[in-house]
């Protein structure tokens, strides 16, 4: 079974993708991405995950489980860049962050404060799917003060109105 730090140099050659360009597509930071490749550490899943998707392979091939190494490399010709803005200032854009998505339009917002709910906490990236109004989870919700507020609705059609709600959140991203 290979190293880990071996598995991830072989997927970012096979990609030709640079340690640089896998921190922007990760949000992993580079001192991070530099002790994965040297083997000092080894990533928690959620940033293995992320690793795995900017790289178009599984976290099962980056670790060794899988035979052949990294040899399953996905196509990631369908990455899209998405906007990133503040709760609390949606209109100020922050930057963008990469997303492997189906056809669709989508917004990442950074939730500023912790009191939203136990699961959320400050610094979180939540990726919304925007004009998504399903069954239950978690909703990106326009305050009447201009903030965006995530809320845990059973069934938001009948809760809050259709026009406050942004979209359904389909992703949480998580720095440490």
């Amino acid at each position: 079974m290979s190293t880990f730090a071996e598995n991830l140099r072989e997927a970012m050659d096979r990609r030709q993708i640079s340690q640089a360009e896998l921190c922007k597509r990760t949000g992993i930071s580079k001192s991070f991405i530099s002790q994965y490749l040297s083997g000092k550490f080894k990533p928690r899943d959620d940033k293995l995950a992320a690793l795995a998707q900017a790289l178009g392979t599984t976290k099962g091939a980056l670790l060794g489980y899988e035979s052949g190494k990294v040899n399953k490399v996905y196509e990631t010709d369908n990455l899209i860049k998405v906007p990133v803005y503040s709760a609390d200032e949606p209109e100020k854009s922050w930057g963008e962050e990469y997303i492997t998505a189906e056809p669709g339009e989508y917004v990442f917002y950074i939730c500023r404060d912790d009191k939203h709910r136990p699961f959320i906490m400050s610094g979180d990236c939540l990726l919304v799917s925007v004009r998504e109004i399903g069954g239950a989870g978690i909703y990106a919700v326009k305050r009447d003060d201009g903030r965006i507020i995530f809320r845990e609705l059973k069934n938001p059609r009948e809760e809050i109105p259709t026009a406050d709600i942004i979209g359904r959140v389909c992703e949480i991203r998580r720095r440490l």
